[in-house]
């Protein structure tokens, strides 16, 4: 059976619009105002439910949407208002073109309509609301289908997200076992093998590092659902070797716009106040709920 989620958008509202439908886990159908007009959250919350009826085809299906507004147009009120000529009691009927395309749909489909509370942590509910926002940041229009991602390894994924990432959170032991954690720029080898940051020899983390090898890092590359990011373990040494050096601090200057740019000659000339350290990885965790959903972490394999 499939399973949907659907949401709609509008910011402001009225304002501009979208709207998704999740199916099976996955982003699936995103869409808005076909005229591109201004809209608002019920008629974006409308359109998903028609699209994910489109959708199913008449194939048996659960439609999950946190709209009680739009399961009691469709399942209690539009059958009065079809009987009586689309009218009802007290005035117009709103959103009448959603209604009218909506219903016919659902009255012939093998849909059940489901209402879940919105923003309390239901992984579809929460996947289709950032997929309504998409949309609307994406001015969408005609509803279309939502490429899929290609397919990517973990250690594909690693890669990215070590070239993609910033700061990596670098925890040390001190001298009594108490773990410290620091904040530090890197660049890491293709191979997800190895991690390297600048750091003075006399700050605390270098100190640390060399006293007890063993040391850990993490990097978050997107905060936000869905998540990426990275955990290891691995152990640390300073960096000596003048090739190894020379091609490092060449990433580094490309990947911070220069930074480190004369690193290698100062290096050469025993000038430099930092020094160039590396962590050898043992392990490798991937976070990566855009590639690998469901919540849990990915071992990342290391030839």
């Amino acid at each position: 059976m499939i399973v949907y989620y659907t949401d709609g958008s509008a910011s402001p509202n009225p304002g501009p619009g979208g709207f998704s439908v999740i199916r099976d886990g996955r982003p699936y159908i995103i869409g808005g105002e076909p005229n591109g007009a201004e809209t608002t959250n019920i008629r974006m919350e409308g359109f998903a439910i028609k699209a994910a009826l489109e959708d199913a085809d008449g194939s048996e299906c659960q439609i999950y949407t946190d709209s009680e507004f739009w399961i009691n147009v469709i399942t209690k009120w539009a059958p009065g208002w079809e009987q009586n000529g689309w009218k009802k009691k007290g005035g117009e009927i709103k959103n009448l073109d959603i209604v009218q395309a909506v219903y016919p749909l659902y009255h012939s489909s093998r849909a059940t309509l489901n209402w879940v509370r919105g923003h309390e942590g239901d992984e579809g509910n929460e996947m289709a609301d950032e997929w309504a926002n998409k949309a609307r940041q994406l001015h969408a229009t005609t509803p279309r289908k939502v490429e899929e991602p290609a397919e990517v390894t973990p250690e594909e994924a690693a890669a990215s997200h070590f070239s993609a990432g910033k700061v990596m959170q670098l925890s040390t032991l001190q001298k009594d076992g108490q773990p410290r954690v620091n904040s530090v720029y890197y660049v890491a080898s293709i191979d997800n093998r190895t991690v390297y940051w600048m750091s003075e020899p006399d700050r605390r983390h270098s100190v640390d590092s060399q006293n007890d090898t063993r040391i850990a890092g993490a990097i978050a590359v997107k905060i936000d659902h869905p998540v990426t990011g990275l955990q290891f373990l691995g152990t640390a040494s300073e960096v000596t070797d003048p090739n190894e050096v020379q091609a490092v601090t060449a990433r580094y200057s490309e990947k911070y716009d220069g930074f480190a740019n004369n690193f290698y000659e100062r290096f050469q000339a025993g000038t430099n106040k930092h020094h160039l350290y590396k962590m050898t990885i043992t392990s490798l965790e991937l976070f990566d709920e855009v590639n690998f959903p469901g919540g849990k972490p990915v071992v990342v394999p290391l030839h």
